[in-house]
C-alpha cells in the first residue's frame, strides 16, 4: 500500500488534500456571505422595495414658498382685514410656527386706549392670526397714569418665554420696561412688573426694549429720542438685571445716539448676529406723521458686542444722519417704514419685518410689511433690494418646510 512504503509521501498527499479541502470550504463561505450581502443591500437600499426600513426614515421636506404682497393684513374672523400692527417683532417656535408681537388695539376696537399686547401666529409670516393677549387680564399700574404698552420684544429663556415691553405716554419724563413671562409663546403669561423706569436706569426715554442673547449671557438694548441706544446685561433667568439696578446702572453702554429729542435721533434698536459681526438696526426720522413720516432703518456694526458701532463710512451712531440704509419710504406709496424684526426660513434667508403706512388707501394705520434682506456686497451690510420698501409688489416669499409637509 502506498502509505506504507511511501509514508512520507502519504503524508504530504494527506496534507495537500486537508488544505485544498479547507480552501474550497472558506471560498463556499466567503461566496455566501458576498450572495447574502447582496440581497441584503438590494432589499434595504432600494427605495422602490416596499419592505425597506428605509421607507420609515422621512427625508426633510424641501422647503416652498406662496408669493406675497406689502402691505401684510392679518387674518381676523378668517377674513384679511387692514389692522394696526405697529412695533412689529417676532420669534419661531420648536413646531417651525411663527408668533409676532406689536403695539395694537384694532383686534378690539380702535377706541380703545390701553393695549392689551396682542400675539398672532403664522406658519409663513404672510398669513398672521390673532392667538391671545398678553395683558388680557393684567393692566401695569407701575408706570405713569394712563401709560399704555409699546414695542414689546420676546426671547425664549430656558423652557420660558419671556415677553418685554414699554409702558409710557406720549412724552412721558420716566417711562419703563417690564417683563411677564409664559411656558409657551401665546401665555398664560405670570407678570412680573418693572424691571426699570428711566429715573432709575439714568437713561432719557426707556422704551423699545430688544433682549439679544450672546453665548450664554442675555443683554437688553434700549432708548430712544431724547436719550442714549444703551446697553445693560441681564441675569440668566432675564427676570432682574446682572448684579443689580445701581451696578448696571454705573456700568451700562452706550451704543449710539446722542441727548437731544429730535426726529433725526435713534430708536428701536436691534441687534443681530452673524459671521462674526453684529449688526445693529436703528429706526431715525419722523415716525407718527402718516403719509409725511420719514421713518426709515439705518445699520453699523462691530466685531464687539459693546461696539463702537461704525457705518460703511467709518461713522460711529452718537450724531444725526449717520448708518447705512436698510430700508426706507418708496415711491410706490409705504411711507413711515421703520422699528423691525428679523427672522430666518428654512432656506437660511432673511427677512425684515417692519411697519409703515400704505398710503395709497390713506388708512392712517401702521401695517405690516415684510421684505427680504441681502447682505451688500459692498459695505457688508444688510438691506432691502434697492433699499426701499415694497409696495403693492407680488414677490417670491419665505422658504418655509411645514408647507410642503402640509400639502
Amino acid at each position: 500500500m502506498i502509505e506504507k512504503r511511501f509514508p512520507f509521501l502519504w503524508r504530504l498527499s494527506e496534507g495537500r488534500f486537508i488544505v485544498k479541502k479547507h480552501l474550497m470550504l472558506l471560498f463556499v463561505m466567503i461566496l455566501a456571505f458576498c450572495l447574502l450581502a447582496f440581497v441584503a443591500c438590494d432589499k434595504g437600499d432600494n427605495p422602490s422595495n416596499p419592505s425597506s426600513p428605509s421607507d420609515n426614515r422621512v427625508e426633510k421636506p424641501i422647503a416652498k414658498n406662496n408669493d406675497y404682497s406689502n402691505p401684510i393684513y392679518p387674518l381676523v374672523n378668517g377674513e384679511r382685514k387692514r389692522t394696526y400692527q405697529a412695533d412689529p417683532y417676532i420669534v419661531r417656535d420648536d413646531d417651525g410656527t411663527y408668533y409676532m408681537y406689536c403695539t395694537q388695539t384694532e383686534v378690539y376696537s380702535p377706541t380703545i386706549a390701553f393695549k392689551r399686547g396682542p400675539v398672532w401666529k403664522s406658519v409663513d409670516m404672510q398669513s398672521w392670526e390673532y392667538v391671545s393677549d398678553v395683558f388680557a387680564n393684567y393692566v401695569p399700574d407701575w408706570g405713569t397714569s394712563g401709560a399704555g404698552v409699546w414695542a414689546p420684544t420676546v426671547v425664549k429663556v430656558n423652557d420660558r418665554w419671556n415677553y418685554y415691553y414699554s409702558l409710557s405716554v406720549g412724552s412721558d419724563t420716566n417711562p419703563g420696561i417690564g417683563v411677564a413671562t409664559s411656558p409657551t409663546p401665546y401665555g398664560p403669561w405670570t407678570h412680573y412688573g418693572k424691571l426699570f423706569n428711566s429715573n432709575e436706569i439714568g437713561v432719557t426715554n426707556s422704551i423699545d426694549p430688544h433682549v439679544f442673547v450672546d453665548g450664554e449671557n442675555l443683554y437688553m438694548v434700549f432708548g430712544s429720542y431724547g436719550g442714549l441706544i444703551t446697553l445693560i446685561q441681564l441675569t440668566s433667568d432675564g427676570l432682574a438685571l446682572e448684579g443689580g439696578l445701581d451696578y448696571q446702572k454705573q456700568n451700562k453702554v452706550a451704543l449710539g445716539g446722542y441727548e437731544v429729542y429730535d426726529m433725526n435721533n435713534y430708536e428701536a434698536s436691534l441687534i443681530i448676529k452673524k459671521d462674526g459681526w453684529y449688526y445693529l438696526l436703528l429706526s431715525t426720522g419722523t415716525c407718527l406723521s402718516g403719509n409725511n413720516s420719514t421713518y426709515r432703518v439705518v445699520c453699523a456694526r462691530s466685531k464687539d458686542l459693546k461696539g463702537p458701532y461704525l457705518d460703511s463710512k467709518g461713522r460711529n451712531m452718537f450724531g444725526p444722519n449717520r448708518g447705512d440704509t436698510v430700508v426706507a419710504p418708496s415711491t410706490s406709496g409705504a411711507m413711515g417704514v421703520g422699528h423691525c424684526a428679523v427672522a430666518t426660513d428654512d432656506a437660511g434667508e432673511y427677512w425684515l419685518l417692519y411697519h409703515g403706512y400704505d398710503t395709497t388707501n390713506n388708512s392712517g394705520y401702521r401695517v405690516l410689511y415684510l421684505d427680504k434682506l441681502i447682505w451688500d456686497d459692498t459695505t457688508g451690510m444688510p438691506r432691502v433690494e434697492n433699499n426701499k420698501a415694497s409696495n403693492h409688489q407680488t414677490r417670491p416669499g419665505p422658504y418655509i418646510s411645514l408647507l410642503e409637509e402640509q400639502e
